[in-house]
């Protein structure tokens, strides 16, 4: 059975849910099953609808228990704070958590630690593919 990865990263525009589809697909095409929350839960429109809210909320922390390790979009001036979310939960559970960005600016030293102190962080996908199939 494959094991299953997590990506996550922001939602906020269609660049960066096309790059984690690219993400997903890559990691896909390696033989992991992987979970896109985007793609397999919804994106929250209405944050004035609590129903949904809990249901991507539920949604997105089974799949976080349900996986093995979490891949995570970390460009940007700073990190999602959603994202840092996903991350320390999985962290806290044990399990390994991987990060790609090829930003230039600062990264978050607390983030930079939850990836193996900065070793688990690739600057482009097909790195990021290698680094978890060598782990």
């Amino acid at each position: 059975m494959p094991k299953k990865i997590y990506v996550a990263g922001p939602l906020f525009n269609t660049h960066e849910r096309m790059y984690l589809d690219q993400i997903a697909a890559a990691l896909e095409q390696a033989g992991y099953e992987t979970f896109l929350p985007h793609r397999d839960a919804g994106i929250l429109g209405d944050l004035s609808d609590i129903r949904e809210r809990e249901r991507l909320f539920r949604s997105d922390m089974q799949a976080l228990d349900d996986c093995q390790i979490v891949a995570a979009l970390l460009t940007g001036a700073d990190q999602d704070s959603g994202t840092c979310g996903e991350l320390g939960y999985a962290y806290a559970k044990g399990k390994p958590c991987f990060g790609i960005s090829d930003d230039v600016r600062r990264m978050n030293n607390l983030i930079w630690g939850l990836c193996d102190e900065g070793k688990a962080i690739a600057s482009d996908i097909d790195t990021l593919v290698e680094m978890i199939r060598q782990a």
